[in-house]
């Protein structure tokens, strides 16, 4: 840990004007603005112990915001079996999506303008407050609406990509997001966690009740150990008020978002679900949606606005900041496609208890978190492209290799679905750390990070309507030739196969107890007949994928390596305490 008494760590630049949209008329020269900017922005302190213990919360935030996000998909089933059956169950996971990718990119913009301590604090209450009413929930609705805060909460909380990033010298970012990434073992045994808590005690509440426990202890640890540059600290150069801020604030710009994400994310996940994709019901949304947010485009360029939501000197940056979102989104995309599929295909094809299907399911948690812990060693490695490119290109091939996958060899699919996870965090946290370089003014890290977490979340929803529909279409026509052949050769009644392919579909013991001349044989017949036609979905569905992995690969092509002038002994958003420090240690020298 350094000591803070250095007199290079008494040189900071307190403010920039941000308010422009103008840049560097060329990204080369953008970019030893960029260098410029990170040394001699910042103080130089290296990692003291209110850094470290800053990171730690960032940490927390992190795992609270996985929890959120992975507990309530592994215990879906169990909560639509007392409180329903209800046809918008899923919305309980969906509504946290939709909340994610709104508030984010809001998230990140304002609390580049008033600071992040008490954004990060607000989500976590909600998050909190989310887990309270999921916890006692007595109907669908309700679940929904916790589903809800959790998304709006989640969405602040998700900021920590960036804001973990400022508060660490600029050398040290690389291994601080492996940490970072390295630390949700925590929230990635969640789902193992959860189907334990419900074997062993039949009560999917508890599951929550664990989630209220943990948010609340994120609270305390937030509150002590997190305190980046306070409001007064970020604008006592330009002297604006909080009042002159809102009243400059993109207010339309914001109306727009909100609408534009709120209309495509519903219409996709309607689609198939409670409307035909043919619908109107379906198709308006997600064409309004679409167009809204071209039209967002246009008006953040053109509109003469003092703080857009999305500022266009960012995405002038087209090789350091939007090409390595578009990868980051790509490689999402495939990564969806397994997170999508796996856990069906692993709890109908492979599990055969409980306890099985959260083994199974940690596959994709443990690629993760060896994702993580490579990138720790990315900066010694270099080639940041080369990186990302061999990435996807890996992860491509392992979705082509799961287009293969069979009933018998499941250890093949743990082993691909691992890897494809860890390719995934190689590309996300690795685009992560160049879109916080590739930024003019690191003032923006806020921003440029919930641009990317909706970009990721947005491209998310589009790969969950792709590849859900596409396998559950190819799953429904294949069910019925599959069932009939297997049951024909058991001599098993021709008047009775619909009411077999029925009882398959459904896959529960009971719905096959009701099919008129069922035995053991044909039963055990329709299960891995019903197993096969799944696979022949799942097939398709990463077959499909395939075609992301290309694009993915081109735009890895564009994405420069980090200059390693960048990797500075400077951090730009110093803890309150520390900063106070230097101020008094530099007032005593002078």
């Amino acid at each position: 840990m350094a000591e803070i008494h250095e007199k290079a760590a008494l040189e900071h630049v307190d403010n920039v004007d941000r308010s422009s949209t103008t840049s560097p008329a060329r990204e080369g020269d953008a970019q030893e603005a960029i260098i410029r900017h990170l040394e001699t922005t910042g103080y130089e302190v290296g990692m003291t112990w209110r850094t470290i213990m800053a990171a730690c919360a960032m940490g927390m935030c992190y795992n609270a915001y996985l929890f959120t996000l992975l507990i309530p998909p592994a215990i879906l089933s169990f909560i639509n079996a007392e409180l329903g059956p209800d046809p918008t169950y899923t919305w309980i996971t969906i509504s946290w999506n939709l909340g994610g990718a709104i508030f984010v990119t809001v998230g990140g913009r304002l609390s580049d303008i008033f600071g992040r301590r008490w954004f990060f604090i607000a989500g976590s209450c909600i998050i909190l407050i989310g887990s309270v009413v999921s916890a006692t929930g007595k109907s669908i609705p309700q679940m929904i609406a916790g589903g809800a805060l959790f998304g709006a909460g989640s969405g602040f909380l998700e900021m920590s990509f960036g804001a973990v990033q400022e508060i660490v010298p600029a050398e040290w970012r690389m291994v601080t997001i492996g940490l970072f990434d390295a630390s949700s073992i925590i929230a990635q045994m969640m789902p193992l966690t959860s189907w334990a808590i419900i074997d062993l005690t039949g009560n999917w509440r508890n599951c929550y009740y664990m989630m209220i426990g943990f948010q609340a202890l994120n609270i305390i640890f937030l509150f002590f150990f997190y305190n980046p540059p306070a409001f007064k600290t970020k604008h006592r150069a330009d002297g604006k008020t909080k009042l002159q801020l809102l009243k400059e604030f993109d207010w339309i710009g914001l109306f727009l978002f909100v609408a534009g994400c709120t209309l495509l994310i519903c219409g996709l996940s309607w689609g198939g679900s409670l409307h035909p994709w043919k619908s109107a019901a379906t198709i308006a949304p997600i064409v309004v949606g679409f167009c809204t947010l071209i039209g967002l485009g246009f008006y953040e360029r053109y509109g003469k606005i003092t703080e857009p939501l999305l500022p266009p000197r960012l995405f002038k940056q087209v090789r350091h900041f939007t090409m390595p979102i578009v990868a980051m989104a790509i490689a999402g995309m495939q990564y969806y496609s397994q997170a999508t599929l796996w856990p069906r295909m692993s709890q109908l094809v492979y599990a055969t208890t409980d306890i099985q299907k959260g083994l199974y399911g940690e596959a994709l948690s443990l690629g993760t978190i060896f994702g993580g812990i490579i990138i720790m060693f990315s900066k010694k490695i270099g080639h940041q492209r080369w990186q990302v490119f061999f990435s996807i290109a890996l992860q491509t091939a392992c979705i082509g290799a799961m287009s293969t996958a069979s009933v018998e060899n499941h250890a093949k699919s743990i082993i691909l679905s691992v890897i494809i996870s860890m390719c995934t965090s190689l590309v996300i946290l690795n685009c992560l750390v160049m879109v916080g370089f590739g930024i003019v003014y690191q003032e923006d890290i806020g921003t440029a990070a919930g641009i990317a977490g909706t970009a990721r979340l947005l491209a998310g929803s589009i790969a969950i309507a792709i590849f859900g529909n596409v396998s559950a279409n190819k799953y429904k026509a294949e069910l019925p030739s599959y069932i009939t052949a297997a049951a024909t050769k058991l001599n098993f009644p021709a008047t009775n196969l619909k009411a077999l392919i029925v009882a398959a579909g459904t896959g529960t013991a009971a719905a096959y107890a009701k099919v008129p001349g069922i035995n053991p044989q044909v039963e055990a017949a329709a299960v891995l007949a019903n197993k096969e036609a799944y696979l022949q979905g799942a097939h398709l569905a990463y077959y499909v994928a395939l075609a992301f992995g290309l694009t993915g690969c081109i735009a890895a092509l564009f994405i420069p390596t980090i200059d390693k002038r960048k990797y500075t002994k400077k951090t730009v958003a110093l803890q309150e305490a520390d900063r106070k420090h230097l101020e008094d240690t530099k007032n005593n020298l002078s």
